[in-house]
């Protein structure tokens, strides 16, 4: 049965169908050929969306677009450069700065590229950056936003393993740390020529931080209170979008109702094709379970080799090669649950391998031929695929020496466990 839904998936990848309908297709290819009664397949495709912390999703969607509408990206832009848009590259610096700021409020490297990108990267090409180079950097920092928490991946396998989300966003702290620090040093490498953005002005960094004060309590509130125990994720999500509609509503007034209910609309949007998607890979998981896939996979793997770091080079590669071609959202739903009870019985922790899982799948959002974040980067930044990918290399070979130093040493990623 393993074979046939993955050669049917590739069957709809090479199509061009929408991988949610896909799933829904081979669902019903297995029900009839099994001759299973249909009515479990609404069932299970309910229940895979019957969930609390799935909530978090579309809560968290919409506080990114309420971010970039109402104000509160713009200041952290000012911010970020007040930080840092003094040193050599300042205004590349700045990008890979502003996308942590953005990726601790959204949880969507596709958000963070699109409004980081918006913003810097005509700024940047003012300053003698190429297209290709300015979009490089955005699309290679938005990586960060799905790592540093909160993250929408986290929160999809937290759902589909039965992972705790609190634990996988702490963990999520050093690697997302580590991952802004290392790109940044790769942008300063390859930025240098471009000089000094700005002369250091401790009043516009008193300045910026007063405007941005509001805006910085944001991830302050998200992160702090699951940090403390005080909320639970999706609840901080509910909590993160009051506090940046009334911040955008009343205290920088730059949000409308009317630009509210066209917001609303996007991530109803955005969310629908999450949910579906979902759905379809919940009856596709019921059918695996039931057919007793997850245990023979255990046993062929296990039976392949014992050790767990060759095991996690082997799913990282897998992992990597799979990022090519397919997009995070469905790679994470449908591969997680059958990969996640492997990695356990060999006593690999789930929340150390939801992160890793997490970051190999979003440098897979910027590799082609189907990466999204390299398609927002091309349209944002009006440049050509050939010339994003070139620009990118370095960057590729950074995250994939952090890949390494995750693989060599899981303390790194588990340091607040």
């Amino acid at each position: 049965m393993l074979w046939s839904i993955l050669v049917g998936l590739a069957l709809c990848i090479l199509i061009g169908m929408p991988i949610s309908f896909g799933l829904g297709a081979i669902s019903l290819f297995i029900f009839f050929y099994s001759d299973i009664p249909l009515s479990p397949l609404v069932d299970q495709a309910v229940n895979g969306l019957d969930s609390f912390p799935l909530l978090a999703i579309p809560l968290f969607i919409l506080v990114g677009e309420v971010m970039s509408a109402g104000g509160i990206a713009t200041r952290l832009v000012r911010l970020a450069s007040a930080m840092v848009g003094f040193v050599a590259g300042g205004l590349g610096q700045v990008a890979v700065m502003t996308s942590m700021f953005f990726g601790g409020i959204s949880g969507s490297a596709v958000a963070d590229a699109s409004a980081v990108g918006s913003m810097m990267i005509e700024p940047m090409k003012q300053h003698r950056y190429s297209g290709s180079m300015a979009t490089a950097i955005v699309v290679a920092a938005s990586v960060v936003g799905i790592i540093i928490p909160p993250s929408i991946p986290m929160i999809l396998f937290g759902v589909v393993t039965n992972t705790s989300i609190s634990e996988l966003f702490l963990a999520g702290i050093v690697p997302g740390i580590l991952i802004t620090v290392c790109l940044a040093a790769t942008t300063y490498q390859q930025s240098r020529q471009n000089g000094r953005g700005q002369p250091f002005d401790f009043g516009e960094l008193v300045s910026a931080l007063k405007e941005a004060l509001w805006a910085m309590l944001l991830p302050v509130i998200i992160v702090g209170g699951i940090l403390t125990g005080i909320f639970t994720p999706t609840e901080s999500a509910a909590i993160a979008l009051v506090y940046a509609l009334l911040v955008s509503c009343f205290i920088y007034r730059s949000l409308t109702l009317k630009t509210l209910f066209g917001l609303c609309i996007t991530t109803g949007r955005l969310t629908g094709v999450v949910m579906l998607l979902l759905a379809f890979a919940s009856v596709l998981a019921w059918l695996l379970t039931a057919n007793m896939i997850p245990q023979q996979l255990v046993v062929g793997l296990s039976s392949l080799t014992d050790n767990k770091f060759l095991l996690l080079l082997i799913l990282s590669a897998f992992l990597l090669v799979v990022g090519f071609f397919m997009d995070l959202t469905p790679a994470m739903v449908i591969l997680a649950p059958m990969m996640t009870p492997v990695v356990v019985k060999l006593g690999i922790d789930s929340v150390y391998f939801g992160v890793l899982m997490s970051f190999i799948l979003g440098i897979g959002l910027i590799t082609p031929p189907v990466g999204t974040v390299l398609y927002v980067g091309c349209g944002v930044g009006k440049v050509s695929m050939e010339r994003l990918v070139k620009s990118l290399l370095p960057f590729y070979f950074t995250l994939l020496a952090l890949l390494a130093l995750f693989l060599l040493f899981p303390g790194v990623v588990l340091w607040f466990r």
